[in-house]
């Protein structure tokens, strides 16, 4: 079943409480520094290694690269509390299922509540909760906790015993029977709303670490994105892709770029190159010269170029999740990232319609909340301010209504008759 994250929820998350951000093709988190952005984007980060199955412990706190978020487990729950609260929402075929949690970090990290739900569609409780899953109160002193799945049939749900040290919803593959239509039901929505958690890519570009040559088979991208010059070079192998990496990378530079290619070393390991118009000649600009931005650049727009990796559950595309976009970047540059959702995917991708990437991005910079682009991109914004989120569409006549909206847009060299109700302006004065 194709699905998709379209909701995340925030009941009591760091510093942030009882907050809903709706999840669109081009989400833009807009906010000064410590506002809580950051908390947005770790809350993705903690669903996303929750739905592995794996440990508590060794979700959060575990891994070659230490915490999953700033300050591990302890860190998620806001301060004075032992526990924190999210949750999300998953369409599945046109239906919303939800997934709300409550985990306690201290003494023992573990589940205290945890509800798969959705609301019925028919009969006369039309509209009511409807809980596929749900735990009973956690026993004192115990690893096992009890949750009701439903069974479809009148009276008390039947109960299993589930380890409270795991995301139940990932253990029903095992503890949920499946020798029933509604079993099978619980079973298809469990691994559908894990599919879409999964899907989840924090992308935390560190050009220092993209300068080097990589193996040409280390081409998945990582967090990190350090193996980026054998990713570019997979993509590039098709021509579709390497026109869309070329333009967009054309784009950044005021330089004139030719062609995006890698070089080989001895021992066949690879390096991305740019190739650029320098005194009349034509040079090879290798990785380990190239800018900060550059590289920067290349990997987040190799992220969205390319197809997600089938880890075991359904690939159900790609929820891409990048922090401070504008870093490296000259601030009318990320437009290159709003201005084009529908770019073509890498060979894998290539007929199956049902895959896509959807992108959050954080920005402190406040002239990305008045791109026309992002209007073009059908963007949604949320606005962070003093830990009061509100939820408001894009529209051009509000991004062309504002001083710095207009600035850019002609930055951008966006053509201000697109712009409804706005008279041509003169030369910005800087």
């Amino acid at each position: 079943m194709a699905a998709e994250m379209t909701e995340l929820r925030l009941k009591s998350f760091k510093s942030v409480r009882d907050a809903t951000i709706r999840i669109h093709p081009l989400t833009l988190i807009v906010g000064r520094n410590g506002s809580g952005k950051s908390n947005i984007l770790d809350a993705l980060a903690v669903l996303s290694a929750l739905a592995t199955g794996t440990d508590l412990r060794d979700a959060l706190d575990g891994g070659r690269e230490g915490p999953v978020v700033r300050g591990g487990s302890q860190g998620c729950a806001p301060l004075g509390s032992d526990q924190f609260a999210i949750g999300c929402s998953v369409a599945i075929e046109g239906i919303n299922y939800h997934l709300d949690i409550k985990i306690q970090t201290t003494p023992n990290l573990q589940i205290v509540s945890e509800n798969l739900w959705t609301k019925r569609t028919f009969g006369p409780r039309r509209g009511e909760p409807l809980d596929l899953l749900k735990s009973e109160p956690p026993t004192p002193y115990s690893g096992d906790i009890v949750a009701r799945w439903e069974n479809g049939n009148r009276g008390v749900n039947p109960p299993v015993t589930m380890r409270a040290n795991q995301l139940l919803t990932s253990q029903v593959a095992t503890r949920v029977p499946a020798t029933s239509q509604a079993g099978r039901r619980v079973h298809q929505v469990a691994e559908s709303v894990i599919g879409a958690i999964t899907s989840v890519f924090m992308l935390d570009p560190v050009p220092h670490q993209m300068r080097e040559y990589v193996g040409e088979k280390d081409n998945h991208l990582r967090r990190n994105a350090d193996n980026l010059s054998a990713v570019l070079r997979r993509l590039a192998a098709d021509p579709e892709v390497r026109d869309s990496l070329l333009s967009m990378t054309r784009s950044l530079s005021e330089a004139q770029i030719s062609d995006l290619n890698t070089v080989s070393s001895e021992l066949g390991d690879v390096m991305v190159t740019i190739e650029e118009m320098i005194g009349g000649e034509r040079q090879q600009v290798p990785a380990r010269l190239m800018s900060d931005g550059t590289l920067r650049f290349l990997a987040i727009s190799a992220a969205m170029l390319d197809t997600p990796r089938s880890d075991g559950h359904r690939d159900e595309g790609r929820l891409l999740v990048v922090e401070e976009l504008e870093n490296g970047l000259h601030p009318h540059k990320p437009h290159c990232f709003y201005a084009d959702s529908k770019r073509p995917r890498s060979p894998e991708a290539s007929g199956q319609s049902q895959r896509h990437i959807a992108r959050p991005f954080s920005t402190r910079y406040p002239a990305q909340i008045t791109s026309p682009w992002l209007s073009r991109a059908g963007a949604q914004m949320v606005g962070a301010e003093s830990r009061d989120w509100s939820i408001f569409p894009t529209t051009s006549r509000w991004l062309a209504a504002t001083r710095s909206g207009r600035a850019l847009s002609r930055t951008a060299c966006v053509p201000t008759k697109s712009m409804p109700g706005r008279r041509r302006s003169r030369s910005p004065r800087y």
